[in-house]
């Protein structure tokens, strides 16, 4: 067997563990063995300690300095880094040193645009003291702004918790929503979801489910005992506003979560359309308390310097 017939086999052997993730234990099972050595009995099976502490070490020097050459060619400029505070022990000292390092480390010096980071005070603390721009996490922005304006229905929303939850823990009840359905055409029956406190497009959802079966949900709550009660008209009708209202920034949420694409681009555009959407909203024939949690939703965009900055820097872009 020759060298390179073997660097081949030995890499051809490393792709189980850094693409299929199968434990290092495998080149010591005995069918494995006699596998390799059905396939090529000149070629010797390194054992699991090698492959942990020689070979997977080996590569993943080789991998870093393949993309350290590759940063070097090609970004010549414009460089987007992201960072986060990992843990609030971290002082911004620490954390800049850090990021100085990775700085050095990585030739980024002067190449660096932007830096977009979680909302930590001492991560934000740590990158104004390297002087880089720096933009917050632009979902937990949108959470908290949205979140802030759902304050003021509460206790609608509570309301429609209550029946969510009533639906959802009675089996009973599920399966009358669910019959109901059938009987009304339904091919496919939808169950009612659950919101969860920490993401506010959950809360969204879980409105629009509700108000898409609003005939069924009537319609079962009138058949059962004990069932909790269920909105008056201008409550639906409310739902079904805030529903419109908070489109927008479910689709907004939505892109600046994908994982195929480059988002902090596109959080400029998003920040004037956000603006803009909620102005026009405001001028529409909604009902009071909709057009309150609108007033809401653009006084807190307003407010927000990390939503200022943005601004400004769409309209001089």
């Amino acid at each position: 067997m020759t060298v390179d017939m073997k660097k081949d086999i030995d890499q051809s052997l490393l792709n189980l563990f850094t693409k299929d993730y199968q434990p290092f234990k495998l080149v010591e099972d005995k069918g494995f063995k006699q596998f390799v050595k059905m396939l090529n009995p000149n070629y010797t099976l390194p054992n699991r300690h090698s492959i942990a502490k020689q070979y997977i070490p080996a590569l993943y020097e080789k991998r870093l300095r393949e993309v350290k050459e590759l940063v070097v060619q090609e970004a010549k400029h414009s460089i987007l880094i992201s960072c986060s505070s990992f843990n609030e022990n971290h002082t911004a000292i620490n954390l800049s040193e850090q990021i100085q390092k990775t700085i050095d480390e990585w030739q980024l010096k002067g190449k660096i645009e932007l830096a977009v980071s979680d909302n930590a005070t001492n991560i934000e603390n740590a990158l104004g003291t390297l002087q880089l721009k720096h933009l917050g996490c632009f979902a937990h922005i949108l959470n908290l702004v949205v979140q802030s304006a759902l304050t003021l229905e509460n206790e609608l929303i509570d309301k429609v918790k209550t029946i969510v939850t009533y639906f959802r823990r009675s089996t009973i009840a599920n399966n009358k929503l669910k019959t109901y359905q059938i009987n009304n055409g339904i091919d496919k029956p939808k169950k009612l979801l659950q919101d969860v406190q920490t993401r506010w497009n959950s809360t969204y959802y879980m409105l629009n489910r509700f108000i898409e079966l609003e005939n069924p949900i009537r319609g079962t709550l009138g058949l059962l005992d004990k069932a909790p009660q269920t909105l008056n008209s201008d409550e639906w009708s409310i739902i079904k506003e805030l529903c419109t209202v908070l489109r927008p920034f479910e689709e907004a949420t939505r892109a600046v979560s994908g994982e195929s694409y480059m988002t902090a681009s596109i959080v400029i555009v998003l920040t004037q359309g956000l603006l803009n959407a909620c102005k026009k909203l405001h001028t529409m024939e909604f009902n009071e308390r909709t057009l309150m949690i609108i007033k809401q939703l653009l006084d807190n965009m307003e407010k927000r310097d990390a939503w200022k900055t943005l601004i400004k820097i769409e309209s001089t872009g």
